[in-house]
């Protein structure tokens, strides 16, 4: 006798939702993300902070924290990868005019970048990198709070890049745009 494996479908993760649960769907298993910190929560508001206003000036898109939810591999209602990352980019001309702002982003976003968290390995970040580039995603980073680096992976580029300190952060999403790496772990008000 064979064991039928139920599947993830959107409706289980919109039932989730509605609990309050924050959730990814890794290879089709349902995983519940662990709480961020304060620190955590600064880098990311820092990078929104540097990075909304080049974008909505020139009109490229929508920039997000954490929250939204992309679904990167399914099929009809089956959910097999679903993420959200710690922010994320997606160019204006991939959202629809009747997008349905309620639900899940179907497909990769255009950047996705993840905070390594303690408790997450390395393996697991960039086996979770790995997994928004093959579905699409043009390039994403990866920050390390502790060591104040940023790693940007890209499609259009092998290998990884390491910034910190002063270094500027450079990528063709954001033409003519430079980020001084230092300038997104900055904890003072």
């Amino acid at each position: 006798m064979t064991d039928q494996v139920k599947t993830v479908t959107q409706a289980d993760l919109l039932q989730l939702e509605a609990e309050g649960k924050k959730v990814e769907v890794y290879d089709g298993i349902i995983v519940e993300c662990d709480p961020v910190t304060h620190l955590h929560v600064v880098v990311i508001d820092n990078l929104f902070i540097l990075l909304q206003p080049f974008v909505k000036t020139n009109r490229l898109g929508r920039v997000y924290t954490d929250g939204v939810r992309y679904r990167l591999r399914g099929g009809g209602d089956d959910v097999l990868d679903s993420y959200i990352p710690d922010f994320s980019f997606i160019r204006k001309e991939r959202i629809p005019q009747d997008y349905d702002f309620s639900g899940d982003f179907p497909g990769a976003p255009n950047l996705a970048v993840e905070v390594a968290s303690p408790g997450q390995s390395t393996a697991q970040l960039l086996a979770k990198i790995a997994d928004y580039l093959d579905a699409g995603t043009e390039e994403a980073w990866l920050i390390f709070m502790d060591a104040q680096e940023i790693h940007q992976y890209r499609q259009d580029a092998p290998g990884v890049r390491i910034y910190k300190g002063s270094a500027e952060i450079t990528s063709p999403l954001f033409p003519d745009f430079k980020i001084i790496t230092e300038s997104i772990f900055v904890t003072e008000t």
